[in-house]
């Protein structure tokens, strides 16, 4: 026989997993059925069935709209980490497509619905490839679970601590997405000085007809040739000890204040 306290316990759990997978990269992509998402956050919320202190009275509605706002925030606030260590890969795509000239350039992508440049969703892929490989996915679903003992129902996230937390992984962002634009991005600065030598000595060159295809194909070269390095700094960012799981478990020791 199932109790009231059950169905609220269900069903606060299943508030904070469904508001994750709501937003989360590669389960927010739209091709994924909308009733895959809610039945396996159903799922896991049974499985967790997180425990709800005796002192919370589930019998008012102001309580019961307290926590699930609640369980709301703390789902968005996982989710928005995620959302963060997986931009790395778009920041350092959106630098890379400006100076190989594919800037103007975007490919329409079903999964968000939208334009985006070219080789943000190239890396994209290969990140979700890799964040898949590694099986980052279960390890990120156990951490979700793991949340509810972390972070209780009704329990508050330090907001001072969380806030710096945030400000470091966007200073990584920016640090980790330009040491992967870098090699790119330097050896089409080269590629335009010496372009730039070349119509000093000619100049009867086109340089728009020149340099566009040439730099395109440096870029694409260079690309290919930084593709394992790519893929070991995205390993590094999805491991178990790497980047994504090291501030979810900062985010996570943050709770139950």
């Amino acid at each position: 026989m199932i109790s009231v306290l059950d169905f609220v316990r269900f069903s606060l759990g299943f508030i904070r997993l469904g508001t994750f997978m709501a937003v989360v990269p590669l389960f927010n992509m739209r091709n994924v059925p909308m009733m895959v998402k809610l039945g396996f956050a159903a799922l896991c919320s049974l499985v967790a069935l997180p425990p709800l202190e005796a002192s919370w009275n589930i019998e008012s509605w102001g309580v019961l709209a307290l926590l699930a706002f609640h369980e709301v925030i703390i789902g968005l606030a996982l989710a928005f980490v995620v959302i963060l260590v997986f931009s790395i890969v778009n920041f350092a795509g959106h630098y890379v497509d400006t100076p190989i000239g594919f800037g103007m350039a975007s490919v329409f992508d079903p999964a968000i619905g939208g334009q985006v440049p070219v080789f943000s969703q190239f890396y994209y892929i290969m990140a979700v490839l890799i964040f898949l490989g590694v099986d980052a996915h279960l390890w990120l679903i156990q951490a979700v679970q793991y949340s509810f003992k972390a972070i209780p129902f009704g329990t508050l996230i330090q907001l001072e601590p969380a806030f710096w937390l945030v400000m470091d992984l966007i200073k990584q962002v920016f640090v980790i997405g330009i040491q992967i634009a870098l090699p790119i991005t330097a050896t089409i600065l080269l590629t335009d000085i010496g372009l730039g030598i070349v119509i000093r000595a000619v100049p009867q060159i086109n340089v728009f007809v020149l340099g566009f295809p040439i730099k395109i194909l440096v870029g694409l070269i260079v690309v290919y040739v930084g593709l394992p390095t790519f893929v070991y700094i995205a390993s590094q960012l999805f491991a178990v000890d790497g980047l994504l799981f090291g501030y979810v478990q900062g985010m996570l020791a943050l709770g139950g204040s």
